[in-house]
């Protein structure tokens, strides 16, 4: 064997280890991302429910099921989906020391959607709301969804119960139903 081949043969066999090694590597890593995850989405009735609780009281729409919760670093985000049809509830709260600006908030979630699944999200109406007894404005957006079904979308900035909060619910624009998102927001107590 020339110096050479086996110059060539110690680079094949180094290049193998190194790609084995970022292979292996690569699936531990990717084991515990999955395990680490699975600690922070939980989706079991009673979390849901409790994580709900911690941001506000409220009363759940029939056609709505639980779907998530997530808790990180002092951020709970629930969510419920509609049984019948395409739609959603999310509330959030953030950490008691973030000061949020309810205006830059919405207007970062809708650059958000129409970066992701929204196009043309435009708000249509601003209705001056109170939730947990303070004055808040209910934003109804509407926009197109990724497969073209226009949306829309209700979010308001409110004072969860430790610190800022943000309710949205969304749903198709064709069977929106204000009465319910109304009733809703007015439960968050």
């Amino acid at each position: 064997m020339t110096r050479s081949h086996r110059t060539i043969l110690i680079l094949v066999v180094g290049t193998f280890i190194i790609l084995m090694s970022t292979l292996v590597t690569g699936a531990i890593v990717l084991r515990l991302a999955n395990w680490g995850l699975n600690r922070l989405v939980q989706n079991e009735s009673i979390t849901v429910t409790e994580v709900g609780r911690s941001i506000a009281d409220y009363e759940i729409p029939t056609s709505y099921d639980e779907e998530y919760a997530i808790e990180v670093a002092d951020f709970s985000l629930v969510a419920y989906r509609n049984t019948g049809q395409a739609g959603h509830i999310y509330l959030i709260q953030f950490p008691g020391t973030i000061d949020i600006d309810p205006d830059a908030l919405v207007q970062q979630l809708h650059q958000v959607a129409d970066d992701n699944s929204w196009t043309e999200l435009v708000a249509v109406h601003h209705i001056p709301c109170s939730i947990r007894g303070q004055a808040a404005t209910l934003v109804i957006s509407e926009g197109f969804s990724h497969n073209g079904f226009r949306y829309r979308s209700a979010s308001a900035v409110f004072t969860g119960k430790s610190g800022q909060a943000l309710v949205n619910i969304s749903g198709p624009a064709d069977t929106w139903d204000q009465a319910m998102v109304d009733t809703f927001v007015q439960s968050l107590h």
